[in-house]
């Protein structure tokens, strides 16, 4: 997205690129429906009898037929890469200038005061794919975790998930390997692995001298489920079996409801920071209070034209749930747009329920009916993350859906600017009204044993 700078529009493509098409329809959606929002609101306000209902039947149709229907059938797809959101003014400074993006922020990121780190790789489930991302005998290659994966969804459907190196000679079996029933075939010799067990099942020109030799070779095998539209691996660093899986919401799989899009960003953080995101409260004010329309700086949308339309209001408590086991914390959120000081508008209430350290299922209550955001976390590397949100909704909700992804993702990418320079404070100087974000560091701390890698154990490969 590009902002203006001064009125003007920016000159200069690396630092403002354009917008896409799908931002302007979006960001145009949007003001159609706090129009209609803030007209139905004047309407009750100032008029009466059924001349204000005509006319307010009216107005919604029309703008819902100019603009719906854009947004009915193709799902949102928004994907955000590492130098997409936080690095703006860095790219227009002189010494940056003959310089890679990406280049600059592992620079970056080198030169970062990081603090006293927790352990960089939690233990739990973490999505790797979604799960139209792996097609019936289809191999995908992963990189997560400090760990190299195959993931591939055998003839059966069955999703299995193997160390990607081949135990011969070290080749990629996710690069140009095939799937064979429920076995991956290594690509440089023709070892096939099963994927239920990771042993070898079949060595080419099979002979006697052989036969011990394909008993004794097995690849690691990862255990693996699918749940809410993603691919789950089990990650302990203490080899442990999993003692909770990812629970499947049926209500997304149910008749009526449908899949509105996903968001994708990554974060040069600590994962840790964004799970604790939700525990810190008194950030949202601050943060989150300017019209998303304003853009993902928050300094920016200070200065919006859009702040004078209304400000986004916020009430929040986070707790740990022990009903339903230790390894889950619920978040309870209340939202309203009030525009111009007066008229509310998007009232909605979030229930999020933290299932381990990298899965969150947050159930919006609006006035028009239920929604589902399903957020996942995943270290791709010690300090870089990978955040993905997928929506569904009711099928009547589809436009109204697809509006609060877009506008997430926005609130969203503000929390990215501040994650992308922040330094983990061991001790923050935690007032009282944030007690909350000091429980949550305590309850998170379960996800870490004695051998979870440090940041200070890392090598410039993920191989630690």
């Amino acid at each position: 997205m590009y902002y203006l700078h001064r009125g003007k529009r920016c000159a200069e493509e690396e630092c403002c690129p354009k917008r896409k098409n799908s931002d302007i329809i979006m960001e145009k959606s949007i003001i159609s429906i706090l129009a209609v929002s803030l007209s139905v609101q004047l309407m009750r306000e100032y008029c009466s009898g059924d001349c204000c209902k005509y006319l307010a039947v009216g107005v919604c149709a029309s703008l819902g037929l100019w603009y719906g229907y854009r947004f009915l059938i193709r799902p949102l797809d928004i994907q955000r890469k590492l130098a997409d959101v936080g690095y703006k003014q860095h790219f227009t400074q002189n010494q940056w200038a003959s310089k890679d993006k990406l280049h600059l922020i592992r620079s970056m990121m080198r030169l970062r005061k990081k603090g006293a780190l927790p352990p960089v790789y939690p233990n739990g489930w973490f999505a790797l794919l979604d799960s139209d991302q792996v097609n019936v005998n289809q191999v995908k290659y992963v990189t997560a975790l400090g760990e190299n994966f195959a993931v591939f969804r055998a003839s059966n459907g069955d999703v299995n998930i193997l160390n990607a190196y081949c135990p011969h000679l070290g080749a990629n079996m996710a690069i140009g390997g095939i799937v064979k029933g429920n076995c991956l075939q290594c690509p440089f010799h023709g070892w096939a692995f099963d994927g239920t067990s990771g042993k070898c099942v079949r060595i080419p020109n099979d002979c006697s001298s052989n036969e011990l030799l394909r008993k004794t070779a097995s690849v690691k095998r990862w255990e693996s489920c699918e749940a809410n539209g993603f691919v789950f691996v089990w990650y302990h660093a203490e080899n442990e079996t999993p003692s909770w899986r990812p629970a499947a919401d049926v209500q997304l799989t149910g008749r009526g409801w449908t899949y509105r899009g996903r968001s994708e960003h990554y974060v040069n953080a600590h994962i840790q920071d964004i799970p604790e995101n939700g525990a810190d409260v008194a950030h949202l004010p601050a943060l989150h209070g300017h019209m998303a329309l304003g853009g993902q700086y928050a300094a920016q949308a200070d200065r919006s034209p859009w702040k004078w339309l209304g400000v986004h209001e916020w009430t929040a408590s986070w707790r740990a749930d022990g009903t339903r086991g230790g390894h889950v914390s619920a978040l309870d959120l209340q939202h309203r747009l009030l525009m111009f000081g007066k008229f509310a508008v998007f009232n909605l209430n979030v229930e999020a329920q933290q299932i381990g350290p990298g899965l969150v299922i947050l159930n919006f209550k609006t006035s028009f009916g239920p929604i589902k955001l399903i957020q996942v976390v995943t270290p791709v590397e010690p300090l870089i993350q990978k955040v993905v949100h997928r929506i569904y909704c009711p099928t009547y909700l589809s436009l109204y859906a697809t509006i609060v992804l877009f506008m997430e993702a926005v609130m969203f990418e503000r929390d990215v600017v501040i994650w992308n320079h922040k330094s983990y404070v061991e001790k923050p100087l935690a007032s009282k009204q944030e007690a909350t974000l000091l429980a949550h560091r305590k309850w998170y701390k379960q996800f870490y044993s004695a051998n979870s890698k440090q940041f200070s154990n890392r090598k410039e490969t993920i191989d630690w």
